[in-house]
């Protein structure tokens, strides 16, 4: 059964005439008939008595009258109601970002964004990011911050940079590497390592490092607090190679951070579906791009 056919019933329920049907529907007499005809047999039951002059409906068509148009009022309202939804859709943004957000850039563009734009609904949402990618592709959310050592990408995500970081050595202060201007990783062979773990994707970009100089770093510590690795290494308990910008916060400590002496750039970026057309994503996307697309 479709909607049609009971379209085309409960029209000519009214007006009890093939002609009249048609003309209001904008359809042929043949398609009118043809349509009663199928519901007819759809149904197994006699709708309209066509013995007489005039058509009648039956008692059964009667039945079948009262329950179509309870089917197509639901149908109606329920239309009406998605529509809502998606008005109000089109003025929320949805952000999934990395637990260390409040170190970059994003945290003052998304607060700026929320004040010119009072008619939109901004919300943000901490996530681990090994899972931020994933929950961009399952329409999680409409818009990801994350980190990107690389520009490989899934077809159908667009990023933008927005901020930018670089690994360092993070030392306490009266550790003998702490007086150099900057470090080669060799010289850290043998040290142990406090280290963000795997759900920050920060370890596997450190081990892979620590092969190319040819060594496996010794990690005594992963967890996810970056303030409990700088406790450790405050008390001598180790060193860490963390993000520049994730240590800065914590300069009054007894620790002491070093640059690498290569480059270790990482990308702090935003990521969209390009098929995300709403108003609310559309207007933050080109907000951050006339700011940052330059720089990208």
């Amino acid at each position: 059964m479709n909607l049609q056919k009971l379209q085309v019933f409960l029209t000519l329920c009214e007006t009890l005439n093939y002609t009249e049907t048609a003309e209001r529907l904008y359809i042929s007499q043949g398609n009118v008939s043809k349509q009663i005809m199928a519901l007819e047999k759809e149904l197994g039951v006699q709708l309209f008595d066509r013995s007489h002059r005039h058509i009648r409906i039956t008692k059964e068509g009667q039945v079948v009258e009262a329950h179509a148009r309870r089917i197509l009022d639901s149908y109606q309202q329920m239309t009406v109601e998605l529509s809502q939804l998606q008005e109000e859709k089109e003025h929320e943004l949805l952000l999934h970002g990395i637990p260390s957000m409040p170190f970059y850039a994003i945290i003052s563009e998304i607060a700026g964004f929320k004040k010119s734009h009072m008619n939109f609904e901004v919300s943000v949402e901490e996530e681990e990011a090994d899972v931020l990618l994933d929950n961009l592709l399952k329409h999680k959310c409409d818009i990801i911050f994350a980190r990107q050592f690389n520009d490989k990408l899934p077809k159908e995500v667009e990023m933008l940079t927005i901020d930018q970081d670089r690994w360092v050595v993070v030392l306490p202060s009266q550790h003998p590497l702490a007086r150099k201007e900057s470090i080669n990783l060799k010289e850290l062979e043998g040290e142990k390592f406090l280290q963000l773990s795997e759900k920050t994707q920060l370890l596997q970009p450190l081990l892979e490092l620590c092969h190319a100089y040819q060594f496996d770093p010794k990690i005594t510590y992963k967890g996810n607090r970056i303030n409990l690795i700088i406790d450790f290494i405050e008390n001598d308990l180790g060193l860490s190679l963390m993000m520049e910008k994730m240590v800065r916060p914590f300069e009054g400590k007894q620790i002491i951070w070093r640059p690498l002496d290569i480059e270790t750039e990482s990308l702090m970026v935003l990521m969209k579906l390009k098929t995300n057309k709403s108003e609310a994503v559309q207007q933050f996307w080109q907000e951050m791009q006339e700011k940052y697309a330059k720089k990208d």
